[in-house]
């Protein structure tokens, strides 16, 4: 029964009406060459203090995840 949920959203895409893209594009825009691709700017090295920064984030996000695996869920309900 769950299954059948996206039954009725599929029946009403069915319906529906889609424009005609034939012919949409004009003969200039189909004759036009590719963009250029441009370089992107590189980014700014990571400083010794954003890295020590990052690092001590990540210890103290893996110790709140070790506290929070102790908890007992059952004893809470």
């Amino acid at each position: 029964m769950r299954l059948l949920w996206p039954l009725p959203f599929l029946l009403i895409s069915a319906c529906a009406t889609f424009p005609a893209l034939d012919g949409t594009i004009s003969d200039a825009a189909r004759q036009a060459p590719y963009p250029t691709l441009t370089q992107l700017p590189s980014l700014p090295p990571v400083s010794g203090s954003e890295n020590a920064d990052l690092q001590a984030r990540i210890a103290a996000l893996q110790a709140r995840a070790a506290q929070l695996r102790q908890i007992d869920i059952a004893a809470l309900q």
